[in-house]
């Protein structure tokens, strides 16, 4: 994958700490048709894209993906009753000072370097970017840094998203609707191995 300007420093938080209970098991270790677990691939792309730190968030008791290859700090959360916001207010805190950051949900698997450096290319200090298709907003977001700097300093995250309506929000259009992908029951997993 071809690297961002060197420059732009930028880190990466894959979200992988929820219950799966409509999938029925850990969406970290579902597995594409070549056998990569979702976790080892989010982890691999945004590992040679050039991410520093790249953090995984997991709950306690979690399944381990054979993601040894790549440079990965490792948090566990211990309350995931919190919710998703939590965990990114756990991995904001291993993010360097100065540094954007993607947030990545494990059941969102599509990411293409094309898409990652568009959204750089995009990212302000006090904003953050969403891909959109047809009008919809996809997956990853780009905390640009004074975003990440505030979550950092605040005490807990309650809500994102509400974290997020201070700050400016740069729709980017992208045009292939994978960034809407939610692998969230058996189906839908189904139906994505029936897209690759």
């Amino acid at each position: 994958m071809n690297k961002p300007l060197e420059h732009l420093t930028f880190s990466a938080i894959i979200l992988a700490a929820g219950n799966s209970g409509r999938m029925g098991s850990d969406k970290a270790m579902l597995t594409y048709n070549n056998g990569q677990t979702f976790a080892n691939h989010l982890v691999k792309s945004y590992s040679e894209f050039g991410a520093q730190p790249v953090v995984l968030i997991v709950k306690e008791n979690h399944n381990k993906p054979d993601i040894d290859n790549y440079p990965l700090i490792r948090v566990i959360n211990k309350h995931v009753e919190y919710g998703r916001s939590h965990s990114i207010f756990l991995g904001i805190q291993k993010i360097p000072k100065g540094c954007g950051c993607f947030i990545q949900n494990i059941d969102n698997p599509f990411i293409e370097p094309c898409l990652l450096e568009q959204m750089i290319a995009s990212v302000e200090s006090d904003g953050f970017v969403v891909p959109v298709w047809n009008g919809m907003g996809g997956h990853p977001v780009l905390l640009g840094r004074n975003v990440v700097h505030h979550i950092r300093g605040l005490n807990g995250l309650p809500d994102f998203r509400e974290v997020l309506k201070e700050f400016k929000q740069i729709a980017l259009p992208f045009p292939n609707e994978r960034i809407l992908l939610n692998i969230n029951t058996p189906s839908d997993y189904a139906n994505f191995l029936k897209m690759r």
